[in-house]
C-alpha cells in the first residue's frame, strides 16, 4: 500500500488535526501527532466516531510550531497529545477548538475571551491514577497506550508532580516484595503545600491476605521525606483550608485551579449579602471561596462523601454554606423563584441534564457562571440557556492540562 500523504488544515478536539485526501470528494482524516499546515506521511489506525484515523509516521514539511517532545513515551502513551507543539501554539489550538465548538452550536466566542496559560506547563498534576502492570513476579505502574487497552510501563511522567513520579517505584517495589497478586491501579495525590501523600490501591478481585500496614510501612521506608496518608489530606489556598479524600474530586492542576477560580469568581461578582447557588459543588472549594466574601451559598452535590467533606470544610473555614444533597435537576425543582440571585456551576464532562437547564431557566437568576471541561457540551448547554433568555457576556479559556487536548472554559451569562 502506498504511503498516505496528508496536509492537515485545522485542529480537532482530541489532539488530532483534520486533513482531507487530495482530489474531489477526498476522505476526511483525523491525524494524530500532526499539526495544521504540515505535510506528513501517515499510517491508518482505524476509525473514531465514523471518521478515519491515522498517525503521522514521518514529517515531510514541519510546522514552525513543531518542537521535540521531551517525554520518551510521547507517541506511545495515551496521556499527552500535544507535546510536539510549542506551548504558545497549544494555547492557539485550544482557542480554535473552543471557537469551533461554539460556532457549530450557533454561538460566537467573545473576541476578548482570554486564554490563560501557565508560565511553566510541566509538573503540574497533584493527582494521578496509574495502572498496575505485572511482569512475572515484578510489579510496575503505567498508562494505557494511545487508543488501546494495552498498558505501557513508565519510569517518568513530566506532567506529574515530581513526588508522584518518585513514589511510583516505591509502591511497585513494596508490591513486588510482598508478593501481591491482584493489583488493578494506584491513585496518588500530593499536598501542594505540605509533605503528605494520599494513596489508594485497588485490586482486580479480593486480595486474600492484604498486608496493608506492613505494605504502608515499607513504602514509607522507601519515601522517608513524605508522609503517607490513608484517609484524607489538606488542600490550602487563599488562607482557606480543605480536607480532600481519594473518593472525592479535586482539580489536578493546583496552580491553574487558582487561575480558574479567580476567573469564575470575578465573573460571579458576588457582593456581601448575595444569595448564590453552587451546583455540582463537590467538597465546597468554590462554595467556601464565594462565602468568604460575605455571600450566602447553597451548595448542591450528589456524592454523599463530597457532601460530608463539604460540610466539614465549611465549618473549618467558618463559611455560610448550606448543603442540599442530591442530583442538581432534582434539588432545583425544590428551589423557589426569587430565593437566589446567581449560580455558579461546574458539571462533569457530560454537562448538565436538560432538566437541570430547564430548572435554571425557570428560576430566572440574574447571573450564571458556567465552568466546563468539555467544549461541545459547554456550547450545547449555553445555547439552551440563551434560548431560555440569557446572553453570554464574558468568557475565558483556562489551560488546566498543558500537553494534552483537554480544555477548561468558563462563561458568564446574564438575563436579557
Amino acid at each position: 500500500m502506498a504511503p498516505l500523504i496528508l496536509r492537515p488544515t485545522s485542529p480537532a478536539h482530541g489532539g488530532a488535526s483534520v486533513a482531507r485526501e487530495a482530489g474531489s470528494g477526498g476522505r476526511v482524516w483525523l491525524v494524530n501527532y500532526a499539526l495544521p499546515g504540515e505535510v506528513v506521511e501517515a499510517e491508518p489506525r482505524g476509525r473514531q466516531g465514523g471518521v478515519a484515523v491515522a498517525a503521522a509516521t514521518q514529517v515531510i514539511e514541519p510546522s514552525p510550531h513543531r518542537v521535540a517532545p521531551p517525554c520518551p513515551y510521547f507517541g506511545i502513551c495515551g496521556g499527552c497529545q500535544l507535546q510536539h507543539a510549542s506551548y504558545g501554539y497549544q494555547l492557539e489550538l485550544k482557542r480554535q477548538v473552543v471557537e469551533e465548538a461554539w460556532s457549530r452550536a450557533g454561538l460566537r466566542l467573545p473576541p476578548d475571551a482570554a486564554v490563560l496559560g501557565m508560565d511553566d506547563p510541566w509538573r503540574y498534576r497533584i493527582r494521578g491514577e496509574f495502572e498496575a502492570i505485572r511482569d512475572g513476579d515484578r510489579w510496575t505502574f503505567g498508562f494505557h497506550r494511545l487508543r488501546s487497552h494495552s498498558l505501557l510501563p513508565i519510569d517518568s511522567c513530566l506532567i506529574h508532580d515530581e513526588r508522584i513520579e518518585r513514589a511510583l517505584p516505591a509502591f511497585a517495589a513494596a508490591a513486588t516484595e510482598m508478593g501481591l497478586t491482584a493489583l488493578q491501579n494506584l491513585m496518588l495525590t500530593v499536598e501542594p503545600s505540605g509533605g503528605g501523600l494520599l494513596w489508594r490501591l485497588r485490586f482486580t478481585g479480593r486480595e486474600a491476605h492484604w498486608p496493608r500496614e506492613p505494605f504502608a510501612q515499607r513504602v514509607a521506608e522507601l519515601l522517608p521525606d513524605l508522609t503517607l496518608l490513608d484517609d484524607a489530606m489538606s488542600l490550602e489556598f487563599w488562607n482557606l483550608a480543605f480536607r480532600v479524600r481519594n473518593d472525592t474530586f479535586v482539580q489536578t492542576n493546583y496552580r491553574q485551579m487558582l487561575v480558574l477560580y479567580r476567573a469564575a469568581l470575578d465573573m460571579l461578582d458576588a457582593q456581601p449579602g448575595a444569595r448564590v447557588l453552587d451546583l455540582y459543588a463537590g467538597i465546597g472549594t468554590i462554595s467556601v471561596a464565594v462565602a468568604r466574601g460575605g455571600a450566602s451559598v447553597t451548595a448542591v452535590e450528589e456524592n454523599p462523601r463530597a457532601v460530608q467533606l463539604g460540610r466539614l470544610n465549611a465549618r473549618i473555614n467558618s463559611a455560610r454554606v448550606d448543603y442540599m444533597p442530591g442530583k442538581v435537576e432534582d434539588v432545583l425543582r425544590r428551589v423557589r423563584i426569587g430565593r437566589h440571585d446567581a449560580a455558579i456551576l461546574d458539571p462533569p464532562r457530560a454537562g448538565c441534564e436538560p432538566a437541570a437547564v430547564a430548572e435554571l431557566i425557570r428560576l430566572g437568576l440574574d447571573r450564571l457562571v458556567y465552568v466546563s471541561c468539555e467544549p461541545s457540551t459547554h456550547a450545547r448547554d449555553l445555547v439552551a440557556l440563551v434560548r431560555g433568555g440569557y446572553r453570554v457576556r464574558r468568557a475565558a479559556i483556562v489551560d488546566m492540562f498543558p500537553q494534552t487536548y483537554h480544555i477548561e472554559s468558563v462563561a458568564l451569562l446574564e438575563r436579557s
